[in-house]
């Protein structure tokens, strides 16, 4: 009472008080909490673009070396897994059941592998793409007008060949269904909706990264927690959705990874076989992160690459493989 007495004595008064409060909460606080929360999107973002230089398969893994090659390693009965690798310009890889797709940095997508359905054509396909994405027997590609091109396998609509208009800025392929992050922040989703996992009408949230697996698919919400739908019988995509402030998400064929802000990776779903998922999760300087079918891997920063689960084709070397591969730092 003092304190406000001696200042009503100076001339001052409690909502001249209140109003020079508001001001600095203003002018000061209100800046900060808006830099801080873009801040961290734009980190989620570039962990979502760093992720898109290693993929996981089903028994075979690529990664993207400094120079713009790619490293494969792994089940090659088809071709998708070159012991030599690929020689390219590429900036961004993606791999799925039996085929891989590269994006030149010219903007075009190179294919190798199984093509039976059309998922990798030999001779590439031609356009002015910015990301890709490889299901298990479609692909996609993104333009750089927002719209999204697909070849390959389509009897669940997966892939449609017009492809699909929209003003997209990220996409995901999953096993028989596609993923496309709007620009809004929704989620568009087309083909093969078994428990849920591609809702005709999309998904409504504030996302700023999408992950489409085997038959479940999540989005990264703009603060760090992680939403789910779709198949969730080992727990793969728990219909709460995940807790955490994370950075980047990765869907396998029966569990799910999520990057953590200090490097380390959270992990659920199936795990009882193979220990691709581990619940207590994998500690690590890890900056990008990747999930197959029923194997795990997350690219460190000083460029080697961590593995975990089935190796049973030489795709998760539980020693890892040194590298150095495409990092921020390297």
């Amino acid at each position: 009472m003092e304190c406000e007495c001696a200042y009503l004595q100076l001339g001052g008064s409690a909502s001249e008080e209140e109003s020079i409060a508001y001001k600095v909460m203003r002018t000061v606080w209100v800046p900060w909490q808006r830099e801080r929360r873009l801040g961290r999107e734009q980190e989620r973002i570039q962990a979502t673009r760093r992720s898109a230089w290693l993929d996981a398969g089903f028994r075979h893994t690529a990664v993207l070396r400094c120079d713009g090659s790619v490293a494969c390693w792994g089940r090659n009965d088809e071709g998708q897994a070159p012991p030599d690798g690929v020689d390219g310009d590429f900036v961004a890889i993606s791999v799925a059941s039996e085929h891989s797709i590269a994006l030149r940095r010219n903007g075009n997508v190179a294919c190798w592998g199984r093509n039976v359905d059309g998922e990798a054509p030999p001779n590439g396909v031609e356009g002015d793409f910015v990301a890709i994405a490889a299901g298990i027997l479609h692909s996609l590609a993104l333009r750089r007008n927002g719209s999204v091109a697909c070849w390959g396998y389509n009897n669940n609509g997966q892939a449609p060949p017009d492809g699909v208009e929209g003003d997209f800025v990220a996409i995901s392929a999953g096993g028989l269904h596609s993923l496309a992050l709007r620009r809004n922040g929704s989620v568009a989703c087309w083909g093969y909706n078994g428990d849920g996992r591609a809702p005709p009408d999309g998904v409504e949230g504030d996302f700023v990264a999408i992950a489409a697996g085997g038959g479940h698919s999540l989005a990264l919400r703009r603060n760090g927690n992680v939403a789910c739908w779709g198949r969730n019988d080992f727990g793969q995509a728990p219909p709460d959705g995940v807790e955490g402030d994370f950075v980047a998400i990765a869907a396998g064929g029966d569990h799910s990874l999520a990057l953590t802000r200090n490097g380390n990776v959270a992990c659920w779903g199936f795990n009882s076989l193979f220990g691709q998922a581990p619940p207590d999760g994998v500690e690590g300087d890890f900056v990008a992160i990747a999930a197959g079918v029923h194997h795990s891997l997350a690219l460190t920063r000083n460029g080697s690459v961590a593995c975990w689960g089935d190796n049973d084709a030489g795709q998760a070397p539980p020693a890892g493989l040194d590298g150095p591969f495409k990092t921020p730092e390297v």
